[in-house]
């Protein structure tokens, strides 16, 4: 069954993660107004994962183990193989990543390849692939538990470890994303229970005042804004999310919206070369990058998402099917 509201959500997911990495295509003189962005919109990828879980689960009764596995490998692995090409040969031939490990560059270009293909380090965006593919690898062992529902029990303790663990290499962000992929686990397979709960005024009430004061916590006594306050804040941001979707799922009838949606995974894939390249073409002009103000920072981000999808609605009218090797859409 077509779930509208989560594929809504999945369009408002995309928002989140492109203008997270916007927020980096300008020098901000405000850092009190660039923090506050960084809190509320960035770690957009906590509802990508939420998402990501809850679908599986969804359309865990008719898992087949192969079929399973062939369509990440067409849908995913491949396009994450193509779409890393450029990225790649540039940092290994012309220049050096600074977001790579000390002593990276004192591997070979082979090596160096495989360690970009291994851990995403290549592109902004793309550290989250080798991550959520560690989840596919898992997947029957995640049916069998969705199943007993055991699992479930554990998820309060499967939040503070994802607490105390952060993101990084593959693994370490495969235990720390474990919580929010079983939580969507946990809000689909109990939907017809959870949904209206969480799409109740009252649930409403409670969880916006939440969301705001843990982003005043952060702001004002956390270092940094990808802490563990944030990661409970998207948590609760994405609970929130759909019990909204949900509530206002028969008003859903944007073919805009829509589209974001279907070209989301795609515009994932290719948002960060825009993003580049129009700060490596504003640095030319002006000789100087961006600086970040709000209405600038809207327009950028907008921009990017609109013009990223309208590329993949492109490349999926000249390749049809096959367009799903190439960008995943």
């Amino acid at each position: 069954m077509f779930l509208g509201y989560i594929h809504y959500f999945r369009a408002l997911a995309i928002f989140f993660i492109v203008a997270g990495h916007s927020i980096d295509a300008f020098i901000w003189s405000n850092e009190d107004i660039e923090k506050i962005l960084r809190i509320l919109i960035s770690n957009g990828s906590v509802l990508f994962v939420f998402i990501a879980g809850y679908l599986f689960q969804h359309l865990s009764h008719k898992f087949d183990k192969s079929k399973y596995y062939r369509s990440k490998l067409k849908n995913v692995i491949v396009p994450y193989l193509l779409i890393s090409i450029p990225a790649i040969l540039i940092f290994v031939t012309i220049i050096e990543r600074e977001s790579v490990w000390e002593g990276f560059y004192d591997y070979s270009i082979l090596q160096q390849i495989g360690l970009f293909y291994l851990t995403g380090k290549h592109l902004a965006p793309l550290w989250f692939i080798p991550m959520i593919s560690i989840f596919y690898l898992i997947a029957p062992i995640l049916v069998k538990a969705d199943k007993g529902k055991i699992i479930y029990f554990f998820l309060p303790i499967f939040i503070i470890v994802s607490c105390y663990f952060g993101r990084g290499l593959p693994h370490e962000s495969f235990v720390h994303f474990f919580s929010i992929y079983l939580l969507g686990m946990f809000c689909s397979h109990f939907k017809t229970k959870i949904n209206p709960l969480i799409s109740h005024n009252l649930f409403i009430l409670i969880a916006v005042p939440l969301i705001v004061y843990l982003a005043y916590y952060e702001f004002h006594y956390k270092d940094g804004t990808m802490t563990y306050v944030n990661y409970l804040q998207k948590l609760m941001m994405s609970v929130f999310f759909l019990g909204l979707f949900f509530k206002f799922n028969s008003y859903l009838n944007s073919k805009v919206i829509g589209t974001i949606a279907d070209t989301s995974f795609g515009v994932f894939f290719i948002h960060s070369y825009f993003l580049t390249a129009g700060k490596l073409l504003f640095f030319n002009v002006y000789e100087k990058n961006a600086s970040g103000d709000l209405v600038a920072y809207f327009i950028v981000a907008t921009t990017t998402l609109f013009a990223c999808s309208l590329i993949i609605l492109l490349i999926k009218k000249i390749f049809g099917k096959y367009s799903k090797l190439i960008v995943g859409s």
